[in-house]
C-alpha cells in the first residue's frame, strides 16, 4: 500500500474526528518515547543511539459508532496504523479492525527460515539499532519503506439469555515479517538484506511476498444457576499470537491454511481456495465449590497431541492464609501430572512452592514480603523477593517505591547466584515519573548492570 493512500486514510479519520467534535465524544492519547542506547560502556562519556517513537490514539463516538485510530511513528516514518470500528446492533457487539504496518527485518537474525532463537539469534524484541525497514511497494526489488496491509480482524459477540457467543474471523498475511524472536511466528529469516515485496501476492509461504490465509475462533460461554461458568473454544486455522512492531494480537492464522502448502503453489484438490484445519478445542469450567474449595478446570485438545489439563484449587485455611494449588498435566488420559505449584499468602507475606517434574518434591521456592516503611510520615513501599532451589538461594530482589506529591520513584535491585553459593549483583533499575495532572505525565527509566548502563527511556504522554 502506498504511503500516500495510507496517509489519506488516516487524515480522513482524524479530520472526521475533529469535524464531529461538537456532536460526538472524542477521546484519545498521545505518547512520545525517546530511547537512548549506549554505543559502548568502556569510557565515562560515550555516544548514544537515539530512537524517537510516537503513538497517537484517537476514538470518536458518534450515534453509537466508535471509530478509532492507533497510529505509530518512528525514525523510518509511519510504522503501523490500526483502524477500529466498534458498534452495537441490538444484542450484537461488532469490532472491526484493519491493521497496516511497515515490514521490518532484524540484522541479528541468522537466516535459514527457522526459529531465530533456535538458530542462536536474539529472543524477544529485536534491539532497535538492528531493526531495518524492508518494505518494497512497487516491486522493483528496492527497499522504499512502504506500509502494507497485514490483516483484517472482525469480532462478533452475541449475548442471549445469559449465553455469550463470540466469533473472531481473521484474514491475514502469514508471511509478514516478525521481529519478535522466539515467538511462535516462524518468519525470523527476514534479516534486512532482502526487501519484502508489498506490490503483489502469491501462494508460497515463508518467502518475501505476502501470502494470505483465513482463520476463525469460536467460543461459547454461560453460567449455571449455581454460579459455575462453562466456556468452550474452538479454533480453525488459528493459534498463538501475531506480532508487528510495537503491537501484538491474540491468535494468528496458520500458514498451512493458504492456497499452497510449504513451497508448493499447486491449487488444492477440488478447486478449494484454502484448506480448513482444526487447531484446538478448549473447555474451561470455573467456580466449582466442593466443601469450601473452589475448583477451576481447563482442558485443551490439539490434534495429534496428548490432551492437556490445568486444575486450580483455592481455599482459605482457618481465616489465616489463602492457599492456591495448581496442577498441570500434558497427558491427562494417563492420569499423570507434570507439575505442581502451591501458593500461600497471608497478609504481607506470600510463599510459592513449585514441583516442576511431578515427583511430589518441591524443586523451587519463591518468597515475597511487602512492607510499608514509615507509614505515618513519608511512607515508602518495600518488597523483598527471594528464590531458591535444591542448591540454596538463587535470586534476590529488592524493590522500593516512593511517592511525594506529583513525583514517584521506583527502584529495583536484583542479585543472582554465581554457582558457588554466593549472590552477585545483576542490575539496578530506576523509574521516575511526574504526573502533572490534566492528563499529562512524564516518565524516565534506566538501568545499570556490571557491564554498564542499559537503555534509557523517556516518555511524554497526554490523555485527552
Amino acid at each position: 500500500m502506498s504511503r500516500k493512500v495510507l496517509s489519506a486514510l488516516m487524515a480522513f479519520t482524524l479530520i472526521l474526528g475533529f469535524a464531529v467534535v461538537t456532536k460526538g465524544d472524542v477521546t484519545g492519547s498521545f505518547d512520545l518515547n525517546i530511547q537512548m542506547i549506549a554505543m559502548g560502556t568502556q569510557t565515562e562519556a560515550v555516544q548514544f543511539f537515539f530512537d524517537i517513537q510516537a503513538n497517537l490514539q484517537v476514538n470518536v463516538t458518534l450515534s453509537g459508532l466508535t471509530i478509532g485510530a492507533d497510529i505509530g511513528f518512528g525514525t523510518t516514518g509511519i510504522e503501523f496504523a490500526i483502524i477500529n470500528l466498534n458498534t452495537s446492533l441490538g444484542a450484537l457487539q461488532v469490532n472491526d479492525q484493519f491493521v497496516f504496518a511497515e515490514p521490518f527485518g532484524c540484522t541479528l537474525y541468522t537466516g535459514g527460515g527457522v526459529s531465530n532463537s533456535a538458530a542462536g539469534g536474539p529472543s524477544g524484541q529485536c534491539p532497535g539499532q538492528f531493526v531495518v525497514a524492508i518494505g518494497d511497494g512497487d516491486g522493483d526489488g528496492v527497499i522504499d519503506g512502504e506500509v502494507g496491509f497485514v490483516k483484517k480482524r472482525i469480532g462478533l459477540e452475541l449475548n442471549i439469555a445469559g449465553i455469550t457467543l463470540n466469533n473472531l474471523a481473521i484474514f491475514e498475511d502469514v508471511d509478514f515479517p516478525d521481529i519478535q524472536g522466539g515467538s511462535n511466528h516462524e518468519h525470523d529469516h527476514f534479516d534486512g538484506t532482502i526487501p519484502y515485496d508489498l506490490f503483489t501476492v502469491n501462494n508460497t509461504v515463508d518467502d518475501q511476498t505476502p501470502t494470505f490465509g483465513f482463520g476463525d475462533v469460536i467460543s461459547v460461554s454461560g453460567q449455571t444457576v449455581s454460579g459455575i461458568t462453562v466456556t468452550g473454544l474452538t479454533a480453525f486455522c488459528a493459534n498463538g499470537r501475531n506480532y508487528i512492531k510495537k503491537r501484538s494480537f491474540n491468535w494468528e492464522v496458520n500458514k498451512a491454511c493458504t492456497a499452497g502448502f510449504g513451497n508448493d503453489s499447486t491449487p488444492l484438490e477440488g478447486g478449494a481456495k484454502t484448506p480448513l484445519l482444526f487447531e484446538r478445542e478448549d473447555l474451561t469450567i470455573e467456580g466449582i465449590e466442593l466443601g469450601g474449595i473452589i475448583l477451576d478446570i481447563s482442558t485443551t485438545f490439539v490434534p495429534l497431541e496428548p490432551i492437556s489439563s490445568v486444575i486450580n484449587a483455592s481455599f482459605t485455611l482457618l481465616d489465616l492464609a489463602d492457599i492456591t494449588a495448581t496442577l498441570t498435566s500434558d497427558n491427562i488420559t494417563n492420569l499423570a501430572f507434570d507439575s505442581l505449584s502451591l501458593a500461600v499468602s497471608s497478609g504481607n507475606l506470600s510463599v510459592a512452592l513449585t514441583d516442576t517434574n511431578g515427583d511430589l518434591q518441591f524443586d523451587g521456592t519463591e518468597t515475597s514480603l511487602s512492607l510499608v516503611l514509615n507509614p505515618n510520615q513519608n511512607p515508602a513501599d518495600l518488597t523483598i523477593s527471594l528464590e531458591s532451589d535444591a542448591s540454596g538461594l538463587t535470586d534476590a530482589s529488592f524493590a522500593l517505591g516512593i511517592s511525594r506529591g506529583i513525583l514517584s520513584l521506583d527502584t529495583t535491585t536484583v542479585f543472582s547466584g554465581n554457582g558457588s553459593g554466593d549472590l552477585d549483583w545483576q542490575s539496578t533499575s530506576f523509574a521516575l515519573s511526574v504526573d502533572y495532572g490534566n492528563g499529562f505525565a512524564l516518565t524516565a527509566l534506566t538501568g545499570f548492570s556490571p557491564s554498564g548502563i542499559g537503555t534509557v527511556n523517556i516518555n511524554l504522554g497526554v490523555v485527552f
